[in-house]
């Protein structure tokens, strides 16, 4: 009798543990897109008013980050343009994209905004970059709006899907 019991414990612990890591992949989402929308706000203001170049910037605004997958992002397409490997400030940030996607929990369409603002970054006038480093925020924004109604509404289904997706095991090895 107690080894059931125990087993159910079991069985139903791994599903809500099983819940509770897509819910954090939701709210780990959400936490990402709004430090991306912070960091690029913190780049124009690097580019737009202190004039401070570009590796430079990227440095300074990873360092004001809180999420670190965001922070090496940034810190990698700085170190990618002081390095030889990629002289062009659209290379440097596309090849970041290409290597961290695994590593970030945003998705498709995400990555295809953070794609879109490489184009000119560090070539174009500064009014042009601030444009484009605007732009992308915005879209990021409607992103991050949409990402917390998913969480919001999907934490409590996840929720509800671990307890009873455990209860719906037991029951049937019962």
């Amino acid at each position: 009798m107690w080894v059931k019991a125990f087993g159910a414990m079991l069985i139903l612990s791994a599903t809500i543990m099983w819940s509770n890591t897509e819910i954090a992949k939701l709210r780990g989402r959400l936490r990402q897109l709004e430090e991306f929308r912070l960091a690029l706000r913190l780049l124009a203001a690097e580019i737009g008013y202190t004039a401070t170049p570009l590796p430079r910037a990227l440095e300074q605004v990873a360092c004001r980050l809180e999420t670190d997958a965001v922070q090496s992002f940034f810190l990698s397409v700085a170190g990618r343009l002081q390095g030889e490997a990629a002289a062009d400030a659209g290379a440097a940030w596309l090849e970041t994209v290409r290597n961290l996607q695994s590593r970030l929990q945003l998705t498709a369409k995400d990555w295809a905004v953070l794609s879109r603002t490489a184009a000119g970054l560090g070539g174009l006038g500064r009014e042009d970059q601030l444009k484009q480093l605007n732009a992308a925020e915005a879209q990021l924004a409607s992103h991050a709006a949409a990402a917390a109604a998913q969480a919001a509404s999907g934490e409590k289904m996840w929720r509800y899907l671990g307890v009873l997706s455990g209860l719906g095991v037991v029951i049937l090895l019962l």
